[in-house]
């Protein structure tokens, strides 16, 4: 198949059609290892590709995919996937590209379709990658133009310094209000308004409160059904009265929307009363001139913003899907530990509430929380390769075996280490049982050098395991454990997490007296609390041999 000259579509970056579509087919056939063909959104005529394919898309697919812009994958005969792809161009879909892909699991079953969702989320994060790249040329192209005026480089560079500062897992309705912040300097309205889709998900609002929350929702909602609306596309409308929307929202001149998606709706970005290039005011005027209507540039303005926010809004979810991910895991390792010694059942989940304790006490917040409990969760999971023999020891312990279940901190750190997301929590895990002295184990650090996390963990940990029963002796009572721990101060344990742990020690014993039962799944969402769950009832008053 010859590749053909179309002067009208991807001519960018001094790049010529042909060799814009070549460059795409050979990055899809790289990253789907499938060779790719090209078809015109307006026309469905073919525009070009990998020689050796021969594709066709039916119409009705090709109007599916332009009607929100979304990759698709259709089952074919004998087990096989068509690929479809939209190409973005000034941020309209120009091209489909379309693929062919041989799928694994049997036609017709579960297991077929959710292996067409994940290969449509694939296809999708490659539309999205193609659509930022070609938002990123379009600003380039205008930036070298000597014609652009400041706004240009005032708009990039807040964008820039926007993605700089963006954490998507990190408090995601500051991240919207940040970049709701960087599109409200740059454009000239009364008010800019982000509405999610979420009913529960808080209304930001940027400039003057116009209105309020549920007139956003309200208004949010006509704006889906205006005639003009489509949802691929910016909505300017300069005309309330004809949108029948005047008499209910009489303070309001005009208004430009845009709706982000990620398969489906997710929110409204809703711009407000275009302002004059004097300033004034945008209610408005009982007599004299139309108020400021806004025009594609304004549109053009605010869409990489847009773009932004739905970037956010993917990656939110892609970690959230993460997180859910983690839980599955750390609630897996724990019962398999559990499950190997009915003597730490229930163990790791109490140091871990310890642990945020002293935390809190030691004023850190957030993230750092989450840290510490689901490094108390998994500190102990090395334990899953100690003998049985001698985790169940009611006799003291040899020198080897001593040394065998000192192996447990290694053996943790060997299973988890392969984890990215966790990395950060493998001190803890490791140093554990260091001593502020030096004489822990397994590297004999001593004092600073011994992180943190593992030095609040430590006195977590020894205070559960003096507590509780074990097979070789009984448990001791809370005055004899406080002495203890108060003696260790600046030998064995850090004195500033013993002084925080003589501090919330009524909070400590409370924990130990109710048992185990908060939320890993909070946890990890860094809004740790103590939450009465069945787990209460469920899990009893038990632990291991340290």
């Amino acid at each position: 198949m010859l590749l053909t000259e179309t002067p009208t579509k991807l001519s960018k970056g001094g790049a010529t059609p042909v060799d814009r579509v070549q460059s795409l087919a050979n990055s899809l056939r790289e990253e789907f290892g499938t060779p790719f063909v090209f078809f015109d959104a307006a026309t469905g005529g073919t525009i070009g590709g990998a020689g050796e394919c021969n594709i066709r898309i039916h119409p009705a697919q090709v109007a599916e995919v332009l009607a929100d812009g979304k990759a698709r994958a259709y089952e074919q005969a004998a087990g096989r996937y068509l690929l479809a792809v939209p190409i973005f161009e000034s941020g309209q879909p120009a091209l489909i590209a379309g693929g062919e892909l041989e799928g694994l699991a049997p036609t017709g079953t579960p297991e077929a379709e959710r292996e067409r969702g994940r290969l449509e989320r694939w296809l999708q994060a490659a539309a999205d990658r193609q659509r930022q790249a070609d938002q990123l040329t379009d600003y380039r192209r205008d930036a070298e133009n000597p014609s652009s005026n400041g706004a240009t480089w005032e708009a990039i560079l807040t964008l820039d310094h926007l993605v700089r500062r963006l954490r998507i897992h990190k408090e995601p309705a500051k991240n919207q209000q940040r970049i709701l912040e960087g599109a409200f300097r740059l454009l000239r309205v009364q008010s800019l308004v982000w509405v999610p889709q979420q009913a529960d998900a808080p209304i930001l609002v940027q400039g003057d409160p116009l209105l309020a929350p549920p007139e956003c929702r309200a208004l949010a909602a006509c704006m889906s059904q205006h005639p003009d609306y489509r949802p691929l596309e910016p909505l300017i409308c300069n005309d309330l009265p004809a949108a029948g929307l005047a008499h209910r929202f009489p303070q309001l001149n005009n208004a430009l929307a845009f709706v982000l998606t990620d398969q489906g709706p997710v929110g409204w970005v809703i711009a407000l009363n275009k302002k004059a290039a004097a300033g004034r005011s945008g209610a408005k005027p009982l007599d004299g001139p139309a108020a400021p209507a806004f025009r594609k540039s304004d549109a053009a303005m605010l869409t990489p913003f847009v773009a932004l926010l739905e970037l956010h809004s993917r990656g939110s979810a892609r970690y959230q899907d993460l997180k859910e991910l983690l839980v599955g895991l750390t609630r897996s390792l724990t019962a398999a530990l559990d499950a190997k010694d009915s003597y730490t059942y229930g163990h790791s989940e109490r140091v871990a509430r310890i642990a945020v304790e002293l935390g809190r006490e030691l004023g850190l917040l957030g993230d750092e929380l989450s840290d510490i409990y689901l490094a108390g969760l998994l500190h102990d999971v090395g334990k899953i390769g100690i003998r049985d023999s001698v985790l169940g020891k009611v006799e003291p312990l040899t020198a080897e075996e001593f040394e065998h279940i000192k192996q447990h901190v290694t053996i943790g750190y060997a299973i988890l280490s392969d984890l990215r997301p966790i990395r950060n929590l493998l001190p803890g895990v490791l140093y554990h049982h260091e001593h502020w002295d030096g004489k822990g184990y397994p590297d004999g650090l001593a004092g600073e050098a011994i992180p943190l996390l593992a030095r609040i963990l430590a006195v977590a940990d020894a205070y559960d395991a003096m507590s509780t029963n074990r097979p070789y002796r009984d448990a001791l009572p809370c005055r004899k454990v406080e002495e203890i721990l108060t003696k260790g101060a600046g030998t064995q344990w850090d004195k500033r997490v013993i002084e925080a742990f003589q501090r919330c020690r009524h909070r400590i014993h409370t924990i130990r007296q109710r048992g185990v039962g908060d939320s890993l799944q909070m946890a990890i969402d860094g809004a740790l609390r103590i939450d009465k769950s069945s787990l209460h009832d469920k899990i009893g008053e038990t632990s291991g041999r340290e």
